[in-house]
């Protein structure tokens, strides 16, 4: 029984030695779409204040500074998330890479004008910010 074990566990390594050493580096190709997820699971009893900040204000201050919004809201009825939402990365994994972006800019200066000033902004950004009790972020793609 030892030896039969040892002998696949071999066998299993010459098959993939056998494919690193033929494989070729392969990149994406140009189909794939990158996504950014998040799931945000709200503090017992803040999930319908905090909807309402997002329709009330998150919602209008894209629409007003024309920045991306997301492709698809789910409000989830079971599990440990409330929300989850999908956002196009539309310059790809190198939306990254920005220090601060332009459009997050675009976005709070929607914001601002909406709220009526940046300090009420800020308590409006703040308030929803006391309701989220956990929040995860993760890229992922589409073939």
């Amino acid at each position: 029984m030892k030896i039969k074990s040892i002998i696949t566990m071999l066998a299993a390594v010459a098959v993939l030695m056998t494919g690193a050493v033929n494989a070729e580096g392969k990149r994406y190709d140009k189909a794939v779409s990158w996504k950014n997820v998040v799931k945000i699971d709200f503090k017992p009893g803040k999930r319908g204040a905090a909807l309402k900040i997002i329709k009330e204000y998150y919602r209008p201050a894209t629409e007003k500074a024309g920045t991306n919004a997301p492709e698809m809201i789910l409000e989830l009825q079971t599990g440990d998330y409330d929300l989850l939402v999908v956002w196009h990365m539309k310059g790809g994994i190198n939306d990254m890479t920005w220090e601060t972006n332009p459009e997050q800019k675009q976005w709070r200066a929607a914001l601002n004008e909406i709220a009526g000033s940046e300090e009420k902004a800020k308590e409006i950004l703040d308030e929803y910010i006391s309701y989220v009790h956990h929040a995860e972020s993760q890229v992922a793609i589409t073939r």
